[in-house]
């Protein structure tokens, strides 16, 4: 028999802190079957990575519980199947490996249910439990909870399944582990191959976690003044521990080539950096890769240092000339016990 199988990692956001159920939506749900993360840690409730994926460092023997909720938007009842399941980070891309292959993670990972039957229209909980091995190596894990539904054997023996999943990102080791960060490493501009100007953020993840890189990046400075942007990427690229890979910022085929100075703001959850730089456009192809500047993590710093030290000094000028300006009038402090009148430059003290 043959299987095909269309693979979908699911990108809603719509979960709840631990504390507190989820909350109410107006828009519409998407036809098919849907899963989302009904819990995630107090601590990490206001990153938006967290309230989507299961995110957590474990030390070995440690355990933790989530519950996650499919729904059958189908229009028919449906036998949903849920499994854990390996996953890698190539290319960029968060990939799903076929159903049955495994790794650590995958193992350590069970469901409370391996099926369940659905009414149309309607909803399931169920619980996610992983346990960590107490002899488990320091490393990053990474896979995913999938909810999937299979269809008849057609002709040929065909059978499709469609499934969508919850990314998985966990960390073992003692303590905290080594901190999220990344560094934009270069810029470089270019054509594809429909003749659009693109932009390409070199990002090294420099940290201890898988990043899940967005942003936007702006024009300014262009030929003839013009300024132009936001302009934003499609989908996150995700970045392992120590690897490098570039985010692509596609931009419309009629923009000028330049020169223009880029702003590129990225982000991973919490975190953000920025970088800018002077950039031309090639005619085609690839053109010449330029480094952010030392100080352009924050652009901002420096005109707004400038304007302080401005105002400072403006003040300061106008305390100076306050105090030196001459106030025709010398006072005199009279002698103890007397209430004789002094003159001296045309001004009496008593």
């Amino acid at each position: 028999m043959t299987l095909s199988v269309m693979i979908m990692l699911a990108f809603s956001a719509a979960v709840a802190a631990a504390a507190g159920p989820p909350p109410a939506s107006t828009a519409p749900a998407p036809a098919g079957i849907g899963i989302r993360l009904l819990d995630i840690p107090a601590s990490t409730k206001d990153d938006p990575r967290a309230r989507t994926y299961i995110i957590d460092r474990l030390a070995p023997g440690a355990e933790i519980s989530r519950r996650i909720q499919v729904e059958n938007n189908t229009g028919s009842a449906q036998m949903i199947r849920l499994y854990a399941g390996a996953a890698r980070i190539d290319g960029g891309s968060f990939i799903g490996e076929d159903a049955g292959s495994k790794n650590d993670l995958s193992t350590w990972t069970a469901v409370g249910q391996p099926q369940v039957n659905v009414a149309a229209g309607a909803k399931a909980e169920v619980p996610v439990t992983i346990k960590v091995p107490s002899d488990a190596p320091e490393s990053e894990q990474y896979g995913a909870v999938w909810a999937e539904v299979r269809s008849a054997a057609g002709q040929g023996g065909v059978v499709q399944a469609n499934r969508v999943g919850i990314r998985v990102y966990l960390s073992v080791g003692p303590g905290n582990g080594k901190p999220a960060d990344f560094t934009i490493t270069s810029l470089t501009p270019s054509r594809d191959e429909q003749g659009n100007p693109q932009l390409s953020a070199l990002v090294t993840n420099t940290g201890g976690r898988a990043l899940d890189v967005t942003g936007d990046l702006r024009l300014a400075a262009g030929p003839g003044g013009l300024s132009a942007g936001p302009f934003g990427i499609q989908n996150a690229t995700t970045i392992a521990p120590g690897k490098a890979q570039n985010v692509i910022f596609t931009l419309p085929s009629e923009l000028p080539d330049g020169p223009w100075t880029v702003n590129v703001g990225l982000r991973s959850g919490l975190m953000e950096r920025e970088a800018s730089a002077p950039v031309t456009f090639p005619a085609a192809g690839p053109g010449e890769a330029v480094s952010p500047a030392p100080d352009s993590e924050m652009p901002w710093l420096v005109p707004a240092a400038v304007a302080a030290a401005l105002a400072i000094t403006a003040l300061l000028s106008v305390l100076l000339l306050r105090r030196q300006r001459p106030s025709g009038r010398n006072t005199a402090v009279p002698a103890d016990g007397t209430r004789r009148a002094t003159r001296r430059n045309a001004d009496v003290t008593r």
